[in-house]
């Protein structure tokens, strides 16, 4: 069962002998750009936000990088250095799903600068930091994660307040069911163990999500199988469709595919999701909502075909 959305991990750095971003001079950028562009020639380019393509426009936009218009780009577009936010770099990576591929490419990429790059390291409290929150690692990782049954049954507050506990942040976003698991303080620990205990706390909120599924077929199980069918046959037939609904029958198809009420794949589930990603309260045109529906259509053909 995935009801994991998406991962963005950010890994932040300062760079030894360098004033912190607020106090840098122009001439200190610049030598700090040069220093990364040598560190990751040949596989990351320096753009200007003013100046992107499409397929890199949508990872900034998915990934909310906001602090710097320069940015070291991968040729993949699924991963970005932010030059200058609130420190020096932050090294950026987000994967749809729930895979590894964020946290990975995250703690790869940042092994790779250190051996290039002397950053800024103290024994005593690790990578320094102009954010207090950033010292020690430098990582800050969040998830975005379907809770639906766990809010249903009226769990969901006893699970923030256990959450806070273990040093995390959850919080409900504005669509139904929807919440951010975010790291907060990650002093006194390796850049693994932040990794490993996020995923671990992660995998205990499916689990939980799973048993509160199976609670709340036991009140209201002809009411979830008759969402569940309906979820599948509207998106087998409509003619037009939006993000925010298709959300809301992702969500619903999610629940029926934990209690076994549909036979609908994690994978084509996991490609219905990336199509929302990000998108849930945009509007779109009549004719994008056609096209939409036509894209789902698509995808489920598949389905059919394996």
């Amino acid at each position: 069962m995935n009801n994991i959305m998406s991962t963005k991990v950010q890994i932040f750095r300062n760079l030894k002998e360098y004033k912190f971003s607020n106090k840098l001079s122009e001439h200190s950028k610049t030598e700090i750009i040069e220093k990364v562009k040598l560190a990751v020639k040949g596989k990351m380019e320096l753009v200007d936000l003013n100046e992107l393509d499409d397929k890199t426009m949508q990872f900034i936009t998915r990934s909310n990088i906001q602090g710097s218009n320069l940015l070291f780009v991968h040729k993949t577009k699924d991963l970005a250095i932010e030059m200058f936010g609130c420190e020096h770099m932050a090294i950026i990576a987000k994967s749809n799903n729930g895979d590894d591929s964020a946290y990975e490419l995250a703690l790869k990429t940042a092994q790779e600068l250190s051996n290039k790059i002397n950053f800024a390291f103290n024994d005593e409290y690790g990578y320094l930091m102009s954010d207090l929150n950033h010292i020690g690692t430098g990582i800050q990782i969040e998830s975005e994660i379907m809770l639906l049954s766990i809010k249903a049954i009226n769990k969901i507050e006893q699970v923030k307040q256990n959450v806070m506990k273990l040093g995390y942040h959850l919080q409900e976003t504005k669509f139904k069911g929807m919440f951010k698991l975010k790291t907060k303080c990650n002093l006194g620990l390796s850049e693994k163990q932040v990794v490993s205990d996020f995923k671990n706390t992660l995998s205990k909120l499916q689990e939980l999500e799973i048993e509160s599924a199976k609670v709340l077929d036991a009140e209201k199980h002809d009411e979830l199988l008759d969402k569940s069918n309906r979820s599948k046959a509207v998106l087998e037939s409509a003619h037009l469709l939006d993000y925010e609904e298709l959300y809301s029958i992702v969500a619903n198809l999610r629940i029926g595919q934990m209690l076994s009420m549909n036979y609908i794949s994690d994978a084509t589930l996991n490609e219905l999701q990336k199509l929302v990603i990000n998108k849930k309260d945009e509007f779109i045109s009549q004719s994008e909502q056609k096209e939409l529906a036509q894209i789902v259509k698509e995808i489920l053909k598949g389905e059919k075909n394996v």
